[in-house]
């Protein structure tokens, strides 16, 4: 008997076997990691994904920015009269005075010249460099290779 012409016999019916030897269909998702959740219900699938890349986005934007800004407001409080403090604008200063929401700074050489700068314009407590020298390298660990290096 040959097979081609038994698939093109369109007056034969197949029907499924009673006996427990053939394998009943499935109704499986295959692949699908959520399983029938996406094939009953798409549109939970897809706020599932929304929630799953906020999630994302928290960890790896808003959190480190969170921890960044309080670590300025620790040092912003730890400043004291007498420090040596640089601005976002680079400029760099003593503070001579703190009130409630600013840093009386004198800046530059002249000791007369004193001005409000508001507490989150302060970048950092730091002295300036006024010689010529390059300050001293720390020592840098070594890099690690990457997996898809090119021998350097």
């Amino acid at each position: 008997m040959s097979f081609v012409p038994f698939l093109l016999d369109t007056g034969t019916a197949i029907l499924p076997s009673s006996g427990g030897t053939a394998a009943a269909p499935t109704t499986s998702a295959g692949g699908n990691m959520f399983g029938s959740l996406a094939s009953s219900n798409p549109i939970m699938l897809i706020v599932l994904y929304c929630v799953l890349l906020v999630g994302v986005m928290y960890f790896l934007s808003v959190r480190p920015n969170q921890k960044r800004e309080k670590q300025m407001a620790e040092m912003r409080s730890s400043i004291a009269v007498g420090d040596s403090i640089v601005t976002n604008s680079g400029l760099f200063g003593k503070v001579v005075d703190i009130t409630y929401e600013c840093f009386i700074i004198e800046f530059g050489m002249n000791k007369g010249v004193r001005v409000p700068v508001a507490k989150a314009e302060v970048f950092g407590k730091r002295e300036p460099n006024l010689s010529n020298e390059a300050p001293p390298q720390a020592e840098q660990p070594k890099k690690k290779k990457s997996l898809f290096s090119r021998g350097e």
